[in-house]
């Protein structure tokens, strides 16, 4: 689906309305005099289409106008924009009025109000034109924002203002603004249908594959990181058992065989594992022996560990009040005879009196406890040495008996090789239950790994197709060849339009936004091509190709372009009230007729589907011409009456 334009409608401050109507899938004319208006009809659809900005000139149309509105030819139904005419002191407006059905009317002014704004404007209008949900990603190494296409970008392709049109060096509506010509570029690829209408969904679905795929793919590194290189643990755990004897399984290369069968030998009971024979009682009454004899051994050891402990603290005892002692009979303190004729014990005088007195009797009295201490002491200390070598001796009679013990044990092993097989098999045996048993209880509820690899096989084969539909390269290959078609129908038309340089192959630049004709000493872009009725030409057939294109293959672009006085490079600069063709010279005469018929006969080729709407001085005296002419702005007739009152 996309949109021409049925009526462009001005409303008054006083509420009267200024209805424009077109033919839909038709080429309309307005032809009239200077100054009436003719040039701001670009602006003023422009700016009911979201532009950012109110290009209309200052002056009678922005005082007298109230609101700005087109009626829409949308498919099957109709659509109606208006937007606020703003204020002197402000560049646009974001009162905007939006409403949409079978055929819609054109609404009085009392029922105009606000019910967007300039944002919601364009994201209906561009939906309402075809623009599917897009993005595009800029290149590596480039620092601009993804850019999404709108309305906006499509309306670069419809606007030929009167001074864009003879422009050498632009193409482009506003391709003189670099983000503007930046963002065309960007956009063109979809425009033209090189990026599929559907390149978002499938970007969206690469990226839930791929996010897909790497959650399988980290399952699968779990697995593998569980199972192990080649045969891994429960490899090596199978190969015990079956060196023990507990399993018969062959050695298998799947991970799932080989953990089916360790479940199996898990679940052997333990009763089943062979027991071996007592042997010999003998054997049985030595190993309680020996157990006994072990904790005698032990709790000899711990007596005299406490006698010696105790020997220990004695000597420590002994060695200090020993040193005590010598020194105090060193200064001749300690003296039993002056205790006896009561001498003081610390200056030797002589107590008067029949006994000592108190604090010398306290002081002799304990020295004479300290030198008792030392010989109780000096006493008990061959007792103690006695009882530890008594309990020495014990422990070396249970030291030989353990000696004996193992020798005899010894004996008995060795005549029952049997015996000591068995054990240590069924030791074994249990060990590498116990480590399959563990190694199967860490295990988690693992998925079929086959069933992941294949569902990663296909998920990779998907992204793989996604990828070549989605890749730079793939996109530039549609793009070489829309632009090799495009260049093929402008050098035929540029022919007919006996243009400069058209001997040569023309075609589209789409990184710098221009024409290059390519001779044989190289290259000519359409800014070093010379006089204006080239630049006219060149212009008008670039916008032809372009829409002839987007018609056919029902890209998202509105379906009509404005030229604004394509005839200017024919004439005088000072226009008179009416101009003919038929002032023209006869090459000047051919040259812009032939230019017009190229237009008419394209809108017919294309009929309903493309719409054309020129404002033109000129007046050209065929019918076919004349019955394009919607109205003639001469006489007082303008765009805006004259009658309106100013805000």
């Amino acid at each position: 689906m996309s949109i021409q334009i049925c009526d462009i409608v001005l409303y008054s401050h006083d509420g009267r309305r200024r209805v424009l109507s077109f033919n839909v899938g038709e080429v309309n004319v307005i032809t009239g005099a200077s100054k009436t208006g003719k040039s701001a009809i670009i602006d003023i659809v422009d700016y009911c289409f979201g532009s950012g900005t109110c290009r209309v000139p200052d002056g009678i149309i922005r005082r007298s106008v109230s609101w700005f509105g087109v009626r829409l030819q949308l498919g099957d139904g109709q659509g109606f924009i208006a937007r606020k005419c703003p204020p002197r002191s402000s560049n646009s407006s974001e009162e905007c009025y939006l409403v949409v059905g079978g055929d819609v009317e054109i609404p009085e002014f009392d029922s105009i109000h606000q019910n967007t704004n300039s944002k919601g404007l364009v994201t209906t209008v561009s939906d309402w034109t075809g623009v599917m949900e897009n993005i595009h990603i800029p290149p590596r190494g480039q620092t601009r924002s993804p850019l999404v296409a709108s309305v906006r970008h499509g309306l670069m392709l419809c606007f030929q203002p009167q001074d864009e049109i003879i422009r050498r060096g632009q193409l482009f509506h506003n391709a003189n603004d670099h983000w503007k010509a930046q963002g065309l570029k960007d956009v063109l690829p979809y425009l033209l249908g090189a990026v599929e209408d559907d390149y978002v969904q499938k970007q969206e679905e690469l990226r839930c594959l791929k996010a897909e795929l790497r959650m399988i793919e980290r399952k699968l590194d779990g697995l593998k990181a569980l199972r192990g290189e080649g045969i891994g643990k429960a490899g090596e755990l199978l190969a015990q058992a079956r060196d023990v004897g507990l399993s018969s399984a062959p050695d298998l290369g799947e991970w799932e065989d080989i953990v089916s069968s360790l479940k199996e030998v898990a679940s052997t009971p333990i009763g089943q594992i062979e027991e071996p024979d007592s042997g010999s009682e003998e054997y049985e009454r030595l190993s309680d022996q020996r157990e006994a004899l072990l904790i005698e051994k032990r709790h000899i050891q711990n007596q005299i560990y406490a006698a010696r402990s105790l020997e220990k603290a004695e000597s420590g005892f002994t060695t200090e009040a020993s040193e005590h002692q010598a020194r105090l009979v060193s200064i001749g303190i300690f003296n039993q005879s002056d205790y006896e004729r009561h001498v003081c014990p610390l200056c030797s005088f002589e107590l008067g009196g029949n006994s000592p007195s108190q604090q010398a009797s306290d002081i002799q009295t304990s020295l004479l406890k300290i030198s008792e201490q030392l010989e109780r002491v000096s006493r008990n200390t061959p007792h103690i040495e006695k009882a530890i070598a008594g309990v020495e001796k014990s422990l070396s009679e249970t030291q030989e008996k353990l000696r004996q013990n193992r020798e005899e044990m010894f004996a008995v092993r060795q005549a029952d090789e049997r015996l000591r097989q068995l054990k240590d098999d069924t030791a074994k045996k249990a060990h590498i239950l116990g480590r399959i048993s563990l190694y199967l209880e860490s295990l988690p509820e693992l998925p079929e790994t086959q069933a992941l690899a294949e569902q990663a096989k296909r998920l990779e084969m998907d992204i793989v197709v996604l990828e070549e539909q989605l890749a730079d390269e793939v996109i530039q290959e549609k793009l070489e060849s829309i632009v090799s078609l495009l260049s093929l129908k402008m050098t035929d038309w540029a022919r007919s339009l006996k243009l400069e340089h058209s001997k040569y192959p023309l075609r589209f630049n789409l990184k710098k936004l221009t024409i290059v004709a390519d001779t044989s000493d190289g290259p000519i872009p359409m800014e070093r091509m010379g006089s204006g009725e080239n630049w006219v030409g060149y212009h008008l057939i670039g916008h032809l190709a372009l829409h002839q294109w987007f018609t056919q293959h029902h890209r998202p672009v509105p379906r009509f372009l404005f030229l604004d006085q394509p005839s200017q490079v024919y004439f005088p600069p000072e226009p008179v009230e009416d101009r003919s063709i038929d002032e023209l010279e006869d090459d000047d005469h051919q040259d812009l007729r032939r230019m017009f018929q190229m237009v008419f006969k394209l809108v017919l080729e294309l009929v309903p589907g493309f719409q054309v709407i020129i404002t033109e001085h000129a007046d050209i005296n065929e019918d076919w011409y004349q019955d394009a002419i919607r109205e003639r702005w001469r006489g007082g007739l303008k765009l805006v009456p004259e009658d309106w009152p100013y805000n």
